[in-house]
């Protein structure tokens, strides 16, 4: 459908990010995609269509935590209204063809509560990734701009902030197999609450990839980058990871980016592992199963001079039912350590997070279909100011114009 043309808009670094927030019903920090899908497992989110694409997604949901409060939980029901608008033009593989590709979207996303309508708000995203490839060169920009408001993990209350995510992108082939990279990129967390605490990063990458054959692809990569965050002094890190996708057989997909990250702070330096991985397998056509696994630093956007470490897993399936039904079920786990990284404070708060969502699908001809959903969540935090439970039900139509 359109939506997942425009979750799989943007390609390379910038596409790891908080998949959660694609979706119109639940918008929290977990993330449950941390790459994008594979072509050749999974057909259905690989569509391609050129041109303009128009679609909605109307969805109504009964939210028992609709601002993840730890002690004082208030129920409502959301209705969220989504028109989306995509274009495509080209192929963005970096060894096939030559000329101008772009991938597109912009989605305005309504959200309406019941009870608090004071809370009422709109929601945006648009995502771009436009470029060129010639013969033995590329050049490429991937960028996403949000506007979102809903509650956070972190935070425990409804977060208005504007993220941006740029990146610039040159390729080489240098030989038939061998492409050599350089890029440049710049993201940004702006927080409206003078409460909570912006940050961006700019940072410099390298990078060497080598097709080894049609099903294999390894890379190395080296990025250098400062984070700045307010009130507190800047973070410079160097990050060498290795990458691969591998797709050993038709229906089977693996991507994997993995290494190690030095960072250094106010309050002295640390290494931890960096990795996005996603694997994808269908062992029958109506069968799709994934897992999904990360880990990352983040600069904490509440707690003054902390930083969080985020390493977690998910996993799923989807199992069609007949030529009109498809049952999905999707979980995973999530651990958020906290450490003081500039100044003096009382650090160590611990976020242990899961979730679980079973799904029923019935496709309605070849332009909509309708999702009957619930799901049942749950934070455990060493702080007893944050955490939460939260259950949700609801019903979602998507649609394609």
């Amino acid at each position: 459908m359109v939506v997942g043309l425009i979750a799989c808009s943007l390609a390379g670094p910038a596409a790891l990010i908080r998949a959660q927030e694609y979706s119109p019903v639940v918008e929290d920090r977990y993330d449950t995609a941390v790459v994008t899908p594979m072509a050749g497992v999974n057909g259905d989110v690989n569509d391609k269509r050129g041109g303009w694409d128009l679609g909605a997604i109307i969805s109504a949901a009964y939210d028992d935590n609709i601002f993840l409060s730890a002690s004082q939980p208030e129920a409502d029901t959301v209705v969220r209204l989504a028109p989306v608008v995509a274009y495509t033009k080209g192929d963005d593989n970096p060894w096939q063809g030559e000329g101008v590709f772009i991938r597109g979207g912009y989605r305005p996303t309504g959200v309406v509560y019941f009870e608090n309508g004071d809370e009422n708000r709109i929601d945006h995203e648009a995502l771009l990734n436009a470029g060129w490839r010639g013969k033995a060169t590329r050049l490429s920009y991937a960028g996403a701009l949000r506007k979102l408001g809903d509650a956070t993990a972190e935070t425990g209350r409804p977060t208005d902030r504007l993220e941006y995510d740029n990146e610039l992108r040159a390729a080489w082939i240098a030989r038939e197999k061998v492409a050599v990279e350089v890029a440049a990129g710049h993201d940004v967390n702006d927080y409206l609450d003078p409460g909570f605490i912006d940050s961006e990063k700019t940072y410099g990458e390298v990078a060497v990839r080598y097709v080894y054959s049609p099903k294999t692809e390894l890379g190395l990569i080296y990025q250098i980058g400062r984070f700045k965050v307010d009130g507190s002094g800047p973070q410079h890190t160097n990050q060498l990871t290795g990458a691969m996708k591998w797709q050993p057989r038709e229906k089977i997909g693996i991507r994997l980016e993995a290494g190690a990250e030095n960072r250094k702070t106010d309050n002295g330096s640390s290494t931890n592992p960096v990795v996005a991985g996603r694997f994808e397998w269908a062992p029958r056509k109506e069968t799709v199963v994934f897992v999904n696994a990360y880990s990352r630093e983040e600069a904490s956007s509440f707690l003054a001079g902390q930083n969080y470490s985020v390493r977690g897993v998910s996993a799923g399936v989807s199992q069609r039912l007949g030529s009109d039904w498809t049952a999905t079920l999707e979980g995973g786990y999530e651990r958020n350590s906290y450490e003081q990284v500039s100044g003096t404070g009382q650090a160590g708060r611990e976020d242990k997070l899961w979730f679980l969502q079973p799904a029923l699908v019935r496709r309605l001809g070849d332009k909509s279909d309708l999702k009957l959903f619930y799901r049942i969540s749950d934070n455990k935090s060493s702080d007893r100011n944050f955490g939460y439970d939260q259950r949700i039900i609801g019903i979602e139509l998507n649609h394609r114009f």
